[in-house]
């Protein structure tokens, strides 16, 4: 199981995540998260049911649908992702990624898509790995960078967001 805590200037309050996958065949997986906010006690979870296709053609291609109990919800998710490497060693790449999800109740969809250049430096120091993405997001028109550090991410966006992600 994946966990993590999270704060940003979206919720500003930190929250406790945690996400598993499940394997029900070589296709199909069940994708479960949730997340705790540590100040109000407040609980939400995801439940998604995903198929990949194509691996040998796509990085990913997900289609699948999605129960969210914070928004009370169910809608069709479809993402895919595919990762052209600059360089020879990979570590220089650019992420084409995109989606579509479609809430039935309402009929109405949010399209999804950014671009990412991705630059992984291995050793950074002795005990420390460092990746940096420099994304612009399509659909938003927005520019952002993030900088990994084996746990700690940090995300920020042109227009003063940012999050701050400690992987337990």
């Amino acid at each position: 199981m994946e966990t993590s805590l999270r704060y940003g200037t979206g919720e500003k309050q930190l929250l406790l995540h945690a996400k598993e996958n499940f394997l029900l065949d070589s296709s199909f997986y069940l994708q479960v998260h949730g997340k705790l906010n540590t100040h109000t006690g407040e609980a939400h979870g995801v439940a998604q049911l995903k198929r990949k296709f194509y691996p040998e053609l796509l990085t990913s291609l997900d289609v699948g649908a999605k129960f969210d109990s914070q928004f009370r919800e169910f809608t069709y998710d479809i993402q895919g992702k595919k990762t052209l490497p600059v360089t020879d060693n990979g570590l220089l790449s650019v992420d084409l990624k995109g989606g579509y999800n479609f809430n039935p109740g309402s009929k109405q969809g949010k399209p999804r898509g950014v671009v990412e250049l991705s630059y992984k430096v291995f050793n950074f120091t002795e005990d420390q790995d460092l990746k940096l993405k420099l994304g612009y997001n399509v659909v938003k028109q927005k520019p952002y960078f993030q900088i990994r550090e084996n746990n700690w991410t940090l995300n920020s966006e042109v227009n003063g967001g940012w999050s701050i992600i400690y992987d337990l």
